[in-house]
């Protein structure tokens, strides 16, 4: 600031709060007394065995809750979020042009990846804590770049290839590239999506307000059985900062 000068910039932030959506998960296990019996013989739990599957009825219901949201309840996830910029992938230049993954060399591969880590990075003012550091795309995709050479002749794979040229990698950062089967048709036209974005608390984050939980357990004369309730409450996923996540669809 000038000498003299009578005032400073204000450094200012909007601390209105966002609405995001909560809602409780409940599931209920049920053994039967006889069943508990007859497992007394085979020497496995059986209680042990319906825990097991109330918790991965739990973890499904994480994963669609994170990733697509749940549409009765009017939530959405990280591949379908409304406020995202939806790009399309360059086409590959050929006499037939397609857009994806599979028709590309590993050059244009790099490109898509690329194109999409700066466009982020642009939107976000090229601030260096939001170089983005997460990519999703469908499984097919996943495995064509895990299991292709870059070239005939080379002993590095298309995906060690994108982790050691990406834009992310070469200004400090680090890029992680998983595979979801939510991406699979989650573009519009039901292309093929991948996603991009800043992995952060300070940007995007889901609370698990209360863990899945052994709530009550109480033998059930009518039914001559025993019941044990769990339940857990779970937010819609928070993207704090839109720009900070890009969809690029057709790969």
């Amino acid at each position: 600031t000038a000498g003299g000068a009578n005032g400073l910039p204000i450094v200012q932030a909007n601390v209105d709060k966002g609405v995001y959506k909560a809602h409780v998960f409940a599931a209920a296990l049920r053994v039967m007394f006889q069943d508990m019996q007859r497992a007394n013989y085979i020497g496995r739990s059986l209680d042990s065995l319906l825990q097991d599957g109330v918790r991965l009825a739990y973890d499904k219901h994480l994963d669609a809750n994170v990733y697509a949201g749940l549409e009765e309840y009017g939530t959405t996830g990280l591949v379908n979020n409304p406020g995202v910029t939806e790009t399309t992938a360059a086409s590959n230049g050929a006499a037939s042009p397609s857009t994806k993954w599979a028709d590309k060399t590993p050059q244009q591969i790099l490109k898509d990846v690329n194109d999409a880590l700066t466009a982020v990075w642009a939107a976000n003012e090229y601030d260096e804590t939001a170089i983005p550091n997460h990519i999703l795309i469908p499984y097919e995709q996943y495995n064509y770049i895990l299991t292709t050479m870059v070239t005939d002749l080379a002993t590095e794979t298309i995906y060690d290839f994108l982790l050691k040229n990406n834009a992310a990698a070469k200004n400090g950062g680090s890029l992680f590239i998983g595979a979801t089967r939510w991406c699979k048709g989650a573009g519009t036209g039901d292309k093929d999506r991948m996603v991009v974005y800043v992995n952060h608390e300070r940007f995007v984050k889901m609370d698990e307000l209360v863990p899945m939980s052994r709530i009550m357990s109480a033998p059930n004369v009518a039914n001559v059985c025993y019941d044990t309730a769990y339940m857990a409450n779970l937010s819609e996923v928070q993207i704090f900062y839109p720009t900070s996540i890009l969809y690029v669809d057709g790969i």
